[in-house]
C-alpha cells in the first residue's frame, strides 16, 4: 500500500504537496480486541486519511518535539478518530537528513559586510 503524502512546511505550515493515494482496504480496531482488513467503499478510496486541520496538529507536535530535543526528530504518531486526536507514539533522533554533508549556499565572501550589503541591494 502507498500512504497519502504531503509536504508541510514546518515554520509557515504551507502544504506544498498533496499525494492521496488509492486505499483500496482499511485496517480497523475489532471491538473484541485485534484488527480486521475491510473493503474501502469506492467513494472513500482516494479521499485523504488526513485534513488540513490534523496535518497542522501534527505540524505543531513535530515542532515542540524537535524544540524541546533541540534535534530534528523522526517521529511516530496515530489518530484516534472516535476522539479526534493525534498520539506522539515513538520519537528518536533523525539520522538520514542530518548525516548528509550540508552543502554551502553560496560562495563565503572576502568582505561579510560587502556580502550583507549586496544582498539588501546595496553597493560596494
Amino acid at each position: 500500500m502507498t500512504p497519502d503524502r504531503w509536504v508541510v512546511g514546518k515554520i509557515t505550515g504551507e502544504i506544498s504537496t498533496r499525494d492521496i493515494s488509492d486505499k483500496a482496504i482499511a485496517h480497523l480496531p475489532r471491538p473484541d480486541g485485534g484488527v480486521e482488513s475491510v473493503a474501502v467503499v469506492e467513494d472513500q478510496r482516494r479521499a485523504p486519511c488526513m485534513n488540513d486541520t490534523e496535518l497542522q496538529s501534527l505540524r505543531e507536535i513535530a515542532r515542540k518535539v524537535e524544540r524541546h530535543y533541540g534535534r530534528a526528530q523522526d517521529i511516530e504518531w496515530a489518530v484516534d478518530r472516535a476522539r479526534g486526536e493525534i498520539y506522539l507514539l515513538q520519537s528518536r533522533p533523525e539520522t538520514v537528513w542530518s548525516a548528509r554533508d550540508a552543502a554551502p549556499v553560496a560562495r563565503a565572501a572576502d568582505n561579510p559586510s560587502l556580502h550583507v550589503m549586496s544582498i539588501f541591494g546595496g553597493r560596494s
